[in-house]
């Protein structure tokens, strides 16, 4: 069996990660769960493996994905 991920949670605060080769980061539409409480996946896949989490927000917006512009 290989390691896919190490995942760390600090103090229910913060997330740290470590993935090796890296191959896609995929992030599902929000999806409304109830009211007030919005949903969506987020996926490391790597050369061993994928790692899904689930995320949860009061807003959709706060869900959104973030994408830089490729530098030259």
């Amino acid at each position: 069996m290989k390691t896919v991920a190490a995942i760390s949670f600090l103090n229910n605060h913060s997330l740290s990660m470590d993935v090796e080769e890296v191959t896609g980061i995929q992030v599902g539409a929000p999806i409304q769960v109830e009211d007030g409480l919005w949903t969506c996946e987020l996926l490391i896949r790597s050369t061993r493996g994928t790692v899904a989490l689930q995320l949860l927000s009061d807003s959709a917006s706060t869900l959104r994905a973030v994408q830089d512009s490729p530098t030259e």
